[in-house]
């Protein structure tokens, strides 16, 4: 789980003629993660397979119906399944059927559309016209007159008469332009031309006809019949569609299929006689590859398993149970472990939820996200939102298991000086509901000491991830790199935030947040806990966690001098300042409680505030109590987005930024064996 899955390099060899055989099988096992090949002297690339350019053909023209018809096979309900027997008989047959059933209505469907632009733009040109009142025979060219018709942005003539007096101008107002005739002579036609561009001339041509009333008319008519007919081809495309959409689907997947294993061939090397073929496969799997192998080819194709002497880094296989699945969105979205590497997708399975319920922790808001989230989960069928979706109900279950703790629903029904029936709309039903724990919260973030304790709690959540990370990071490391530079790179900074923590550890300790948690003293009232001193000469009685802190941070320096001045000279000491990196890493944490706190108090402020503003601005008393609920109901609709955007991006942000970093390099390349999971074809 917290590592790649074991995989193995394997050849298959064998006589040239047993190619198509072996994909075949490949593709059936679906188990083989196929290497792109290097060409030498006696083998080249092969070619595809014979079928590849009929399949092709009959794919592109299969896709292209179904992309009208609005159909993907990954939101496609299934209710049965096909053989491929079945499939191959009739994909012939039937895509010629399609071509006639769907794709004349198709083409027919798009010439009508076309045809109707066309009629649009006519008419959006006679318009205009009308509006002039000429006929168009008056508005054509003649041997001696030359007549400019189209749109200006202003009157023109006072720069007209400087060039002649002897035009005529109409000019019509539409919408801040003018609609214009300019009829002139044909010797000053070049010098109109020039001046009407000035005021933005857009020329609108003159359409061959005698009258604009009858040829709108004729236009209407047209369309109208267009529109007809298009809605009878529609209507006869959807009854295809509901009858042939299952058949379509897996006639899709299968040529898809028979694509896919007649192209195998590209990636394969080949002589005039043999093929090589190189990829990886889980290293449980190799005898089972190796016998159905070289069983469809009764021995003739060999598969070798060879050892060491990798060129190149093995794929990388995530894998991760159950909910932890999901979660391999966020880890590869960040970027794909290294064969070798950490898989940190079962860490961030456990922590983001927990965040995200520790800083949004609502009952209300809660319920919200699972019920939306598992709504959509049936709108929205691809994988990638299923299992965003997925993420989405864990978090929301975890948000009201914190809500409960905190007591909140659609905010607290406990604020210091509030009655709970003055702060929220049912505090009077909280506060019976909590009558088990003396009508107060499991956990109240939001009293004075709460929040010490939540501040503390990050702080301490974030020392532990940080120094897991870099623990995570000396084993990544130590398995590429060895033991020394292991301590140099991430042992020494282990040590080093260990130190820092000590002293965020030794600071609380003098106050009374461990008193409260009853490890420590009572601050100004009993001494410091006395432990032996752990540096020679230091007494008795001193705080523990500054003795451990000090010689922790000596040993860190060291290291870290080890590392940088061989690299950077006397510079590598400055460069001893990015130990405060950490520490601000480290309070980075501080967000579980800032984000939750500003939740809080924005569902505290819409449940206590906006009431009161209602019953003030409206004197009528329902008529407040119903404005009153609709701005709380949209208040609280705000409140829950910015409880879903921000507790989730700074959750993803506590991985990526604070914890990834320490350990996780990526640049791996994904696991992707040659075959497919079948959907539609049953085997």
């Amino acid at each position: 789980m917290f590592k790649p899955v074991k995989m193995v390099k394997i050849s298959v060899v064998g006589p040239r003629d047993q190619l198509e055989a072996v994909s075949e099988t490949l593709h059936e096992m679906n188990l083989v993660h196929v290497e792109d090949p290097v060409e030498e002297e006696y083998f080249k690339l092969g070619e595809p397979l014979e079928k590849a350019s009929v399949v092709s053909k009959g794919l592109v023209q299969l896709r292209s119906f179904l992309s009208y018809l609005q159909l993907e096979p990954e939101t496609f309900d299934l209710k049965r399944k096909y053989k491929v027997e079945e499939l191959a008989r009739q994909v012939d047959e039937k895509l010629e059927e399609y071509s006639k059933l769907i794709g004349a209505k198709i083409d027919e469907i798009r010439s009508l559309t076309d045809r109707r632009r066309a009629l649009e733009d006519e008419l959006a040109a006679i318009e205009p016209l009308k509006e002039l009142g000429i006929p168009p025979r008056l508005l054509r060219d003649y041997r001696t007159v030359k007549c400019f018709v189209g749109i200006l942005k202003a009157d023109p003539t006072h720069r007209l008469k400087e060039i002649t007096d002897e035009f005529e101008i109409i000019l019509k107002d539409r919408k801040k332009e003018y609609i214009a005739a300019v009829i002139v002579k044909i010797e000053y036609a070049d010098e109109f031309f020039r001046v009407l561009q000035e005021f933005g001339f857009r020329e609108i041509t003159i359409p061959d006809i005698e009258d604009y009333d009858a040829r709108i008319k004729e236009i209407e008519s047209e369309i109208e019949q267009m529109e007809n007919r298009k809605s009878v081809l529609e209507s006869e495309i959807e009854e295809i569609k509901a009858k042939e959409a299952e058949l379509m689907m897996a006639l899709e997947e299968y040529l898809s299929i028979e694509l896919e294993k007649s192209e195998l061939p590209l990636k394969t090397l080949v002589s005039k006689y043999a093929f090589i073929l190189m990829g990886y496969i889980p290293e449980k799997e190799y005898e089972r590859v190796k016998q159905q192998i070289e069983g469809a080819t009764q021995g003739k194709v060999v598969v070798e398993k060879l050892e060491g002497g990798e060129d190149i880094e093995p794929p990388t296989m995530l894998s991760n149970p159950g909910p932890a699945k999901d979660f391999e969105l966020f880890t590869t979205l960040f970027a794909i472990p290294k064969y070798k590497e950490f898989d940190p997708t079962a860490v961030i399975t456990v922590f983001f939820p927990v965040f995200f319920g520790l800083m949004l922790g609502d009952i209300g808001y809660g319920l919200l996200i699972t019920v939306i989230a598992l709504y959509l989960k049936r709108v929205f069928k691809t994988e990638g939102w299923q299992r965003l979706l997925n993420i989405a109900v864990y978090s929301g279950i975890l948000a009201i298991i914190f809500g409960f703790i905190y007591g909140e629903f659609f905010g607290p029904y406990t604020v210091p000086g509030y009655k709970p029936s003055d702060v929220h709309f049912v505090g009077g039903v909280m506060y019976n509901l909590y009558a088990f724990n003396h009508h107060h919260p499991l956990f109240d973030r939001v009293e004075e000491m709460g929040v010490k304790i939540l501040l503390f709690a990050s702080l301490v959540i974030g020392m532990f991830k940080i120094l897991w990370g870099f623990a995570i990071g000396f084993r990544n490391v130590y398995v590429e790199h060895g033991l020394k530079a292991a301590i140099l790179e991430k042992a020494s900074w282990f040590i080093g935030v260990a130190g820092m923590a000590c002293l965020i550890l030794g600071f609380s300790y003098n106050v009374e947040v461990f008193y409260k948690l009853g490890i420590g003293p009572n601050p100004g009232k009993v001494p410091p806990l006395p432990l032996p001193g752990l540096i020679p000469g230091w007494e008795a009685g001193v705080n523990p966690f500054y003795q451990i802190a000090i010689p922790l941070i000596v040993v860190w320096f060291i290291l870290f001098l080890m590392e940088e001045i061989p690299k950077m000279g006397p510079m590598g000491v400055v460069m001893a300042v990015e130990i405060l990196t950490w520490f601000g890493q480290i309070l980075s944490y501080a967000r579980l409680l800032a984000i939750g706190l500003s939740s809080v108090y924005i569902a505290f402020v819409i449940n206590y505030v906006v009431p009161k503003l209602m019953h003030t601005f409206i004197p009528i008393e329902i008529a407040a109590a119903i404005v009153a609920a609709i701005v709380m109901v949209l208040a609280h609709i705000v409140n829950l987005l910015l409880g879903i955007l921000d507790p989730g991006l700074q959750a993803l942000r506590l991985h990526y930024v604070e914890f990834f970093t320490k350990f996780f390099e990526g640049g791996g390349r994904l696991y992707l064996p040659f075959g497919r999971r079948k959907k539609f074809i049953e085997g």
